[in-house]
Formats: structure tokens, sequence, C-alpha cells
């Protein structure tokens, strides 16, 4: 307990899935949590959920003026920003081939999945930089570590994350920050489970069968809450610039 104490967190996407599982674990640690949410009733059913001092705050990561205003309201409840979790972002069922997909798709999936975390960087960084210290968290995925994935527009969504990681890790070390990214394997939310599953057996893409020989690859929001716990913490001081599988090892072998 207390892991958190005294940081003040902002979690993107945090109405749901891993988001919301950080918001309840963060709160539950010592953090106030300033819930990011573009959907009202999930953001707020979440904030209730976690206690503490969490906030819901109602905000379209796509839109660099809800940005700020969310950014903003962070600062004017709590000070300032200790950590920034990127969870907001997805895929589309329509996601294909290179040569087979809609531009549509890819104007969809880069503004969110990357441009969500670039505003987002760009505005909580900043104030990272005056206090000397802080923590960033972005989001990639298993698909960015592998080549076997038909999706392509995430694909590469996911890939350019890890890579924008890296460069903020190097910019802003100097400043007493540290940017990681988690990469997670297939993860049971709510949105994976009314899209892909009949209750937990899996039911896409052959994932029956890498379940069956990777254990512990089909997770729980919990367990990515916890890796994303131990980077915001002061636990990880060591760790930099990081893509941290979280998969059960289907990446490694």
């Amino acid at each position: 307990m207390n892991r958190l104490a005294g940081k003040v967190a902002v979690i993107t996407g945090g109405g749901s899935g891993i988001g919301r599982a950080s918001a309840r674990l963060f709160a539950a640690e010592g953090a106030k949590v300033i819930v990011a949410e573009i959907d009202a009733s999930l953001g707020e059913a979440s904030a209730r959920e976690a206690g503490g001092d969490a906030r819901f705050v109602k905000t379209d990561v796509t839109d660099e003026e809800s940005v700020k205003r969310m950014v903003q309201q962070a600062k004017d409840a709590f000070g300032h920003v200790d950590v920034l979790l990127n969870c907001a972002g997805g895929s589309l069922r329509e996601d294909r081939p290179v040569t087979e997909v809609d531009a549509s798709v890819w104007d969809h999936t880069i503004n969110l999945d990357m441009k969500g975390p670039f505003l987002c960087c760009r505005h909580v960084i900043p104030g990272m930089v005056e206090r000397g210290k802080g923590s960033v968290v972005n989001f990639s995925s298993v698909v960015a570590l592998r080549g076997n994935h038909i999706a392509h527009v995430y694909v590469m969504a996911k890939g350019g994350l890890i890579s924008f990681t890296k460069a903020l890790a190097g910019a802003y070390s100097p400043k007493g920050i540290r940017v990681n990214a988690i990469c997670p394997g297939v993860v049971l939310t709510e949105r994976v489970r009314s899209r892909f599953t009949g209750g937990n057996q899996i039911r896409f893409g052959g994932i029956d069968n890498i379940a069956a020989q990777y254990p512990f690859a089909v997770g729980q929001p919990e367990d990515i809450a916890n890796v994303a716990l131990f980077l915001a913490s002061d636990e990880s001081r060591m760790v930099n610039g990081a893509a941290i599988p979280a998969e059960g090892g289907f990446s490694a072998y």
C-alpha cells in the first residue's frame, strides 16, 4: 500500500479496461487520480469506484483544446501531475493488410493511438520538467513486437509508440523524467470480451491455441495495471526507454 503516496496520476481512457483497473489500483496505492475519459458515464463510474481523491475529467485525447483543459483541471485540483498513463486507444474490426484496408481506418486509428499520446505528452511533460521529475507510461501492444498480425494500421500505430517512447526517454531523462511503454498481449477487457469471446473462451485468430501454448498469454486488466504501477512508482527508477512485454512470453519464445 501507498506505493504512490503523494503522487498525482492522469489516466487517459480511465473509464474502462486497463485504464479503469489502473485507476482503482493507483487510488488504492495512495495516488490522486484524474480519470480522463471521453465517455462521461464510464468516467464518472470509474472515479467513484476508485474512491479516494479520484476525479473524472471529460477528455477527448484527439482534441488539443480538450487535452489542455484536462491538464489544467488536474493542476487546479492537485497542483501538478507526476504520472501520465496513456491508456486511451484501440483498433477497429475493419483493420486489414495494407493492400486492403480502407483509409478511414488509418485516419481513426492513427488519430487515437498516436495523436492522443502525442498531445497528452505535449501538455503534461512541461509541468514535469518544471518539477524535475515524472513518469510517463505509453501503451503499445504485442503486435508491435511480432510481424504476424494482419491489422497493419494498428501495428504501425503501436510500433510508432515504442519509437516515440524511446525518443521521449532520451530527450527528457536529463530533466528527471522517465518514459516507458507496456506491450500487453490478449487482455480480457470489456471490449475484448464483447468483441472476440464468449465468456473466457477466446475465439479469434487462433488465440485459443496460443493460450494453450503460452499459459500466461491471456490476462486480466489488473495484470497490466500492476505493471503500470511499478513503472509509475519510484521502484522503477532504473527503467527508462523500455518497451516491456506483458504477454506471457508470446513474443519471446
